[in-house]
């Protein structure tokens, strides 16, 4: 039994790392574009921006919700993922291909929301989100977003819930902004019905934040620290350590009860941090 409810937390950690290596595979050519989120990368501002947006979109989904406008939500949520998908080929296809695949994948994750869908495209847009955000900032603000992104999810799990509300919520419209892993063969996110909380869900999920907001940092201390890059693989000790973090984190979450939503920044942020912050010393390189 407990090697059962193993496979899918090892199946999660493995989309994490899958996440992180396929970022830093991609920063050159996202950086080689020019595509900056914020025009000035080492602003302390730009976290800032970029809660003030997250906390914006909740209450958006949130207010939606609360008025029973399912379709409002799942509606404005595929018109972020295929503007995000787009801008994310944009930078390896051109405009027609890039506009032509888009679409594909937005009708796919629109009536075909299966789990293996979702996960797959998941994959691809949190690699591509996180590697654009990275080379974005420096690892000062990029340090700082992680640091107030993990109070403001233990807050909003543990003490106003709405983060529990809003997932509960995206998981019955089908939105594809969590990765789903089924608890066992047969499982089918398409035809799954959740009526009240005691009933339980047949899968694990993992919010794709969980995976972005870590892999920030990562490909921040890999593109703006001056520290030697490690042979073979393509990234330097600061980063390396930012992801050793990173999984240690996650074991760390996979400790804590699963019959209840857990925060799980806290655990993959600070997991980040301290690897990075671990591989600087390792190093001798002054991240500020």
């Amino acid at each position: 039994m407990a090697n059962i409810s193993r496979t899918p937390m090892l199946v999660m950690l493995l989309f994490v790392i899958a996440v992180q290596v396929l970022a830093i595979a991609t920063m050159p050519a996202f950086s080689a574009s020019g595509n900056r989120i914020f025009e000035n990368p080492e602003s302390t501002a730009n976290p800032i921006i970029y809660i003030l947006f997250i906390i914006g979109f909740t209450a958006l989904l949130l207010i939606a919700m609360r008025l029973k406008k399912g379709w409002m939500v799942g509606g404005f949520i595929i018109l972020s993922i295929a503007a995000t998908i787009y801008y994310i080929l944009s930078t390896f296809v051109a405009p027609v291909p890039g506009l032509v695949l888009t679409l594909a994948l937005v009708l796919l994750l629109r009536f075909y929301p299966e789990w293996y869908v979702i996960d797959a495209i998941g994959i691809l847009i949190c690699a591509g989100i996180s590697s654009l955000f990275g080379i974005s900032m420096t690892t000062l603000p990029a340090l700082i977003l992680l640091i107030v992104l993990a109070v403001y999810d233990a807050i909003s799990v543990y003490k106003t819930k709405h983060m529990v509300t809003l997932a509960e919520g995206v998981i019955d419209i089908k939105a594809p902004l969590l990765f789903v892993v089924p608890k066992s063969e047969g499982y089918s996110f398409r035809k799954e019905q959740f009526l009240s909380s005691e009933d339980g869900r047949g899968a694990f999920f993992l919010g794709l934040g969980d995976a972005i907001i870590p892999t920030v940092l990562v490909i921040s201390a890999n593109w703006s620290l001056h520290a030697p890059v490690l042979l073979g693989l393509g990234l330097n000790a600061p980063a390396l350590g930012a992801m050793l973090g990173t999984y240690i984190g996650f074991a760390a979450l996979m400790t804590t009860s699963r019959d209840r939503p857990q925060a799980g920044l806290p655990f993959l942020n600070g997991g980040t941090v301290l690897g990075f912050l671990a591989g600087c010393a390792l190093v001798g390189v002054r991240p500020f």
